[in-house]
């Protein structure tokens, strides 16, 4: 299967090479070109234990891209992986899901 992951932080990452090890093609989208770099060289932007020997592993498997419509053209399914952070009046700051979803068309 071909997927998509937007956003390359803890939940992301770890899902989408997840993904990749069990055999799917997996596209990560994120804003940060540092973090994609870094994942298109084998090199986690995080540390989770043994992710960095699965995203070797699975390098043929997983890319990490800037370009949301790239990804979401080149996928069957789309998993939305952003932060959720908190407001200062306790709520919930979705922002970053509406963006993603709104580059998702």
């Amino acid at each position: 299967m071909n997927i998509s992951i937007i956003g390359t932080g803890y939940v992301g990452l770890v899902t989408g090479v997840c993904f990749a090890s069990l055999g799917n093609k997996v596209i990560c989208v994120d804003v940060d070109e540092k973090k994609i770099e870094m994942i298109n060289k084998g090199m986690p932007p995080i540390y989770e234990e043994g992710l960095e020997q699965l995203l070797v592993e699975n390098k043929n498997r997983i890319e990490a891209t800037m370009d949301y419509r790239f990804a979401i053209q080149n996928s069957e399914i789309t998993f939305i992986c952003v932060g959720t952070p908190s407001k200062n009046d306790g709520g919930i700051d979705l922002s970053f899901v509406e963006e993603a979803a709104e580059e998702i068309g």
